[in-house]
């Protein structure tokens, strides 16, 4: 019975130790990206970039487009926790000329997915202070 015990006592505490070893690990390399949001900003050389969102402006979550360079764009998702870092996401991207973007206008674009088109909308930016960016 003793040893039922020990044994059982063990494995409870390696995976206490597991468990919390992926809660440090997950601490430590959390990086909230805020920086890719904020940098999300059209200008006359991408005039795409900005914060979008699928169906309606009111969705906790959406996708920065910002500029990755001479005619490129990040595509990064951005949720209440933060954004992928550029180009982690999805490649980045001419957007124009990309069979898996269709630009209808300025303040919207198609994506293609698994599912098929889906059609995104120009939104505003979340509120991000510049706390949260300096603090990365």
């Amino acid at each position: 019975m003793r040893r039922v015990f020990i044994i059982t006592l063990s494995i409870m505490s390696i995976m206490v130790l597991f468990v919390l070893g992926i809660a440090v690990y997950s601490w430590i390399t959390h990086e909230p990206n805020w920086h890719v949001e904020k940098n999300a900003v059209p200008s006359s050389s991408h005039p795409l970039a900005g914060f979008w969102k699928g169906g309606n402006c009111d969705d906790p979550w959406g996708w920065a487009i910002g500029p990755a360079g001479e005619g490129l764009y990040y595509i990064s998702f951005c949720s209440p926790g933060g954004c992928f870092k550029e180009g982690t996401y999805l490649a980045n991207t001419p957007i124009y000329s990309d069979p898996k973007y269709k630009v209808v206008d300025n303040n919207t674009i198609e994506f293609l997915s698994e599912k098929g088109w889906t059609t995104h909308i120009r939104c505003p930016g979340r509120e991000i202070s510049d706390n949260a960016v300096s603090d990365q």
